[in-house]
Order: C-alpha cells, then sequence, then structure tokens
C-alpha cells in the first residue's frame, strides 16, 4: 500500500512512499483506540437502545401482497379455542395464531412466541398500522389509565419491547384478530383497538411484511469533523479539528441489520488546504461497521484523489417513527495522485492520507 506525503497546511503534497510495519502497527493501535472511545460513548447513552431492526423482517422473502393472504389464514380459525401451546383449530394461543396464519399464507415460519416476535418485527408507531401489521399488548397494564401515551415516538429497548404478553393480527378499521385467554368468549375473536380494556393495554405496532414495493429504501443525511493528524491521537484524543463534512446516502437492506447504498459527500480539509467530493459504495451493518470505497475528487490544489476507502463503526441510538438517529467513528483512507521532488517522509504521508473523524447520522426509512 503506498501512502501520499504532505506537511504542514499549505505545504505542497509530496511522493508516495511504502508504509512502515511500525505504521501499520500504529494505525492497528488507533484503530483500537477509535473503536474503544466509540463504545464507551455508546454505552453512556442515556436514551434507549435503538432496535437493530429497521426493515420489515420478510422483506425479499413475501410481498406485500401476502398480507390479506395472513388476514384470510388468521379469519379461518375464528371460534377456535384457546389453547396454550397450541397452534391448530382444535385449540391455538396468540404467538400459535400468529405463526399458523404467516405459515399458511407465505410458507415461512416465523418466531413461535410473544417475546421473540417482539424483538422480530419492526417497531413502527400506532399510527401507522396497515392491515398485516402486528399488535402488542401488555397484559399487566392499569386499564385504568385516564390517557393512552403518545405512539409518535416507541422506545425500543429490550426492557420496553418485553413487557409484551399478547399480540394480534390488525385486519384494519380499528379491528385486530387474536386468541384470547380469558373474557367471554375465549378462543380467537375480533376485537377493537378503541375498547377500554385493549386501548390502554395496547404497547407497540410492529411490521413483518413489506407495505410496498419501496418498502426498506432509506436516506440518510449526517455530518462531522475530522479530529487533528493521525499521530496525534496517539498521545492525546484532545486534539484540534482537522476537517468538517457532510453527506447524504440512499441504501436498500440487504438483510437483518445489513444495507449496501450509495453515499455522496463533501469534506474540507484544513490539513490539506483541499475541499474532497467521494462517491462511496457503503456496505454492511446499518446499525454498527460498515465498509465504504470509492472515486473521489479533489479541489484547491493540483493533486487530486482519485480513490477513498475505510471502515465506519455507525449505532443507532434513538428512533421516533421513520426517524432513526445515531452517530459514528470513521477511518478513511484517501489515495492521491502523487507529485515528484519531495524528499521521504513515511509519517507525512500517512498524515495526508490517513484520517479519523466522527459525526452524526439521521435515517428516514419507508417501511
Amino acid at each position: 500500500m503506498k501512502f501520499l506525503r504532505g506537511g504542514a497546511r499549505g505545504r505542497s503534497i509530496g511522493a508516495v512512499k511504502s508504509i512502515s510495519v511500525a505504521h501499520i502497527i500504529a494505525a492497528r493501535f488507533i484503530a483500537a483506540r477509535i473503536v474503544a472511545i466509540a463504545a464507551l460513548w455508546s454505552a453512556l447513552a442515556v436514551l434507549p437502545a435503538y432496535s437493530a431492526v429497521t426493515a420489515p423482517p420478510l422483506l425479499g422473502r413475501a410481498s406485500a401482497d401476502s398480507r390479506q393472504a395472513v388476514i384470510k389464514a388468521a379469519e379461518s380459525f375464528l371460534g377456535a379455542p384457546y389453547r396454550l401451546g397450541g397452534e391448530t383449530k382444535s385449540g391455538i394461543d396468540c404467538s400459535g395464531l400468529v405463526y399458523a396464519a404467516f405459515l399458511e399464507a407465505t410458507g415461512i415460519k416465523v418466531p413461535r412466541t410473544v417475546r421473540d416476535l417482539s424483538k422480530w418485527v419492526l417497531v413502527i408507531p400506532r399510527q401507522d398500522l396497515v392491515p398485516g401489521d402486528l399488535v402488542f399488548f401488555d397484559l399487566e397494564a392499569s386499564v385504568t389509565a385516564t390517557s393512552v401515551p403518545s405512539q409518535t415516538s416507541v422506545p425500543q429497548n429490550a426492557a420496553f419491547l418485553s413487557k409484551a404478553d399478547h399480540v394480534g393480527i390488525y385486519i384494519g378499521e380499528g379491528i385486530f384478530i387474536h386468541a384470547a385467554s380469558s373474557g367471554s368468549p375465549k378462543g380467537v375473536i375480533k376485537s377493537s383497538l378503541s375498547e377500554a380494556g385493549w386501548k390502554h393495554r395496547f404497547l407497540f405496532a410492529g411490521r413483518a411484511l413489506p407495505a410496498s414495493a419501496l418498502s426498506g429504501i432509506a436516506a440518510e443525511w449526517g455530518g462531522g469533523v475530522g479530529l487533528g493528524h493521525l499521530d496525534s491521537l496517539l498521545s492525546s484524543p484532545f486534539v484540534s479539528l482537522r476537517s468538517f463534512n457532510g453527506w447524504g446516502e440512499f441504501s436498500l437492506p440487504i438483510a437483518n441489520n445489513f444495507a449496501a447504498g450509495i453515499r455522496l459527500g463533501i469534506a474540507w480539509d484544513r490539513y490539506l488546504g483541499v475541499v474532497r467530493v467521494p462517491a462511496e459504495l457503503d456496505i454492511g451493518q446499518i446499525s454498527g461497521f460498515s465498509l465504504f470505497a470509492g472515486p473521489a475528487l479533489t479541489f484547491g490544489s493540483p493533486v487530486h484523489v482519485i480513490a477513498t476507502g475505510g471502515i465506519r463503526w455507525s449505532p443507532l441510538l434513538f428512533s421516533s417513527g421513520a426517524q432513526r438517529f445515531g452517530i459514528y467513528a470513521e477511518l478513511r483512507y484517501n489515495h492521491y495522485v502523487p507529485l515528484a521532488g519531495q524528499p521521504d517522509n513515511a509519517v507525512a504521508d500517512m498524515n495526508a492520507c490517513v484520517s479519523f473523524s466522527i459525526g452524526f447520522r439521521l435515517r428516514s426509512v419507508k417501511y
């Protein structure tokens, strides 16, 4: 691998030289330190951690047309008696109804228990419910509450999701079908979300099937700052700002918590005195680690960036409706076209080509 040489701000950028083993070790040390610091920031977050599910889990495996088939399959169980652990018309429980209806309509085995379903679905606000979504309840909740919690923003931490102990299938017009274990009548029935008993016990809605052909498409925006020179990070994380950047991205999910997207950005590097415009393919975890690479242009210098790439750690921390907010830490390598006539300096080459930045991201999902 080659690194381009560059000195202090305003100094011309020099020739590419091979990086030494010592600098590889130093770079690995820096990367490990970066990850440790970023993990600490996440651990200190005071708001609920964001669920890794950012698209309907059956996206790509079942179509939006499957929703009516699921509802039809569930309605075929109407009148079936309640039986804990049951999955047939001779006796069935609430999660068994979901399991049996999805299996009959799609041929796919979904999680069998309420607890597993609550962690499997894409959590959505109540007002976004469409027929075929799932509705989750906390049967231990008081029915004497004077108000219903807002469903514009749904907490998605494990403690909140684990409160769910009952599930049904929403069929539209405020009605859902479920297997009731108590009351009259018991068994598979239809109920209204506006009934007092269910209105105050409603916990959250969950999406398993795509709602349209556009489900899963996400747009992201963000920006951040670069922190000093990499060699200075070895001695202290409190360094001067090196660069400022902003970007936008469109992506599609390819698996649970994995996506691929195209990101366009712009960055001003104070150290080199240039403006970079990268176009990157970004692939990896939606909430976690991802890799990126692509071409880039540089303005403000006779030297041009021909490629950029690196690794990004970007946990999503908060959720509100279709919006997700998070932070990121990024280790990037920019490959420059070298200029001849400069003395060798491997440290300056590394400082010119390798950069570390932190920032924020806002993700809007079409679920």
